[in-house]
């Protein structure tokens, strides 16, 4: 009998894994930034996270069982986690629809939550992002100026996970907030569409710079730039959604090689 069918969460250890040097080999995470997913075997109660450990270097049997409730292991023995694990649990409290959650630094991201630089789709592949700009979590706006710009504990955790909250019932998990001066937090409905947000949000971060400074600044950036609308958004994220495990697959063939 295999390991996977011996134990349904093998897929997912491997692919949490891939996930996590996938993002180191695009230049999204470095020695820091983490992805996580739902436990398959208790998803409302528990998520999975890397040890505190280079995502580069993450292989499945170094990925631990964290509670949803407190962001405490499932495991007392478990190896050391992440500080910041607080990001993911707070998160999977609030929003059901999140399977997956990815936090990074990304140097392409930073800027854009440090001024009012609009950061939203500005092509096809990133139609996820829609036509209303990312929203920015200041953590001295609720905790003062005094903070390590961690997120270290629930109530950091949950101040964050609430930048996301949808402008209706009836919408998803808002897929990003920018962090400043920290990086940023992404959602998603799988493991693999996370990463998939991951690296385009990356590309149009690079883009949106470029656009700016071919229009000469980013008053003209808003002035000139022909934004995706929220139809084309629909739209091309209904047409990219069938096309993730695709991506994927490319990227798996890269760690190969």
């Amino acid at each position: 009998m295999s390991a996977e069918s011996a134990d349904p969460s093998a897929q997912c250890l491997q692919d949490l894994s891939l996930a996590s040097r996938i993002l180191a080999r695009h230049g999204i995470v470095d020695g820091f930034g983490h992805v996580s997913c739902r436990d398959p075997r208790s998803p409302k109660e528990h998520f999975l996270l890397s040890r505190n450990l280079a995502p580069a270097l993450v292989q499945p049997n170094d990925i631990v069982a964290w509670r949803i409730s407190d962001a405490e292991p499932v495991d007392p023995d478990s190896p050391r986690g992440f500080l910041e694990r607080c990001i993911h649990s707070e998160i999977y409290r609030q929003f059901d629809d999140v399977e997956a959650v990815v936090h990074f630094h990304s140097l392409d991201i930073i800027p854009f939550g440090l001024m009012n630089i609009p950061f939203k789709a500005v092509y096809h592949m990133a139609s996820f992002l829609g036509c209303e700009s990312a929203p920015i979590f200041d953590i001295a706006d609720a905790f003062g100026p005094g903070t390590d710009m961690l997120i270290r504990n629930t109530t950091h955790g949950a101040a964050l996970a609430s930048s996301l909250t949808p402008n209706s019932t009836s919408s998803p998990t808002r897929p990003l907030v920018l962090m400043r001066g920290h990086g940023a937090t992404l959602t998603a409905a799988s493991l693999k569409l996370a990463i998939f947000r991951a690296i385009y949000t990356q590309n149009n971060a690079k883009i949106l710079t470029s656009l700016s400074s071919l229009a000469g600044g980013t008053s003209q950036l808003e002035r000139e730039a022909k934004f995706l609308s929220a139809e084309e958004c629909a739209a091309s994220e209904m047409s990219n959604s069938g096309q993730v495990s695709r991506a994927w697959d490319v990227w798996c063939k890269e760690l190969e090689d």
